[in-house]
């Protein structure tokens, strides 16, 4: 099998003839019956193996498609602050968080409130906001654009009153969870929307020490959310908890409405020391960025 990957990949660059290049078909053939086989025998090999639990099966399974070139090894790569040794993992799993159960279960009532905005007209403002103290920067071509919106409950970690008055049970619910103190930029927590048709293309999140949330409240099926390798779905009241250090994008492809609550979480990995330098070091780049004080 080697020998023949060898002359496939030499005849590349070769003028070749008739019988040649039926000898080369007749490798491919047998190369490909060999992969076969092979991946044959690894399922048998697994076939009476039963992880423990959902994250277990996961990694097994995704660590045989990389091995097969059926999936990319994806890595982390934030923008600002790459904190090292942490798992490059994509997608955290609902049942590792004790808080995260109790959130969903209140999430009808969440979902109340925010359509109560809605009707009341809330005033979304576009994700994505030019800055007037730096040169612009296209971010995809979404730069104040109308199609990614959100409506902030926190915000430069300070509630937003005129919202957070307007819905009282969320901000109660989330006395359960534990939001990232991040400097003067966390907590941070709204309602993100996006239009029908609306994509966001694939970027980078801006630190790895921290997850994000998604609590979906008005979904179409069929909207869906890409971290590294893998692309879920949302689900109506499901948490999707993410690290977007890795490269992300999201698309409603319906011809509806989809809105889902934001909201980060420290990695479970690090100690509250560790969180607190963090937290430090982002004080130190706003103070020199001359950001004012929450």
């Amino acid at each position: 099998m080697s020998f023949y990957q060898r002359a496939l990949q030499g005849a590349r660059t070769m003028p070749l003839d008739g019988p040649s290049m039926e000898r080369l078909r007749a490798a491919q053939a047998f190369i490909q019956n060999q992969a076969n086989e092979f991946q044959g025998s690894l399922d048998g090999a697994l076939a009476s193996f039963e992880p423990e639990n959902d994250v277990a099966k996961i990694r097994l399974n995704h660590a045989l498609e990389m091995m097969a070139g059926k999936r990319a090894i994806e890595l982390q790569q934030p923008s600002v602050l790459y904190y090292p040794y942490l798992a490059q993992r994509q997608f955290f799993e609902r049942d590792e968080f004790e808080w995260a159960a109790k959130l969903e279960a209140v999430s009808p009532i969440i979902r109340g409130e925010l359509l109560n905005l809605l009707n009341d007209g809330a005033d979304f403002r576009p994700y994505v906001q030019d800055d007037p103290n730096r040169p612009t920067r296209d971010f995809h071509g979404l730069n104040n654009s109308r199609s990614w919106t959100a409506l902030y409950l926190w915000r430069n970690a300070a509630l937003v009153p005129e919202i957070a008055d307007r819905c009282p049970q969320t901000v109660e619910a989330f006395a359960q969870v534990p939001l990232t103190h991040i400097g003067r930029r966390t907590p941070s927590v709204f309602f993100s929307r996006l239009e029908a048709a609306a994509h966001i293309p694939p970027h980078h999140g801006l630190l790895n020490c921290r997850l994000i949330c998604h609590l979906p409240l008005i979904v179409p099926p069929g909207c869906w959310l890409r971290v590294g390798n893998e692309t879920r779905q949302w689900e109506d009241g499901k948490l999707l908890i993410f690290d977007d250090s890795m490269e992300h994008e999201a698309k409603n492809p319906t011809g509806h409405l989809r809105i889902v609550l934001i909201f980060d979480i420290w990695r479970p990995e690090l100690t509250e020391a560790e969180r607190a330098a963090i937290s430090t070091i982002f004080d130190a780049i706003d103070s020199f960025q001359g950001l004012p004080d929450a």
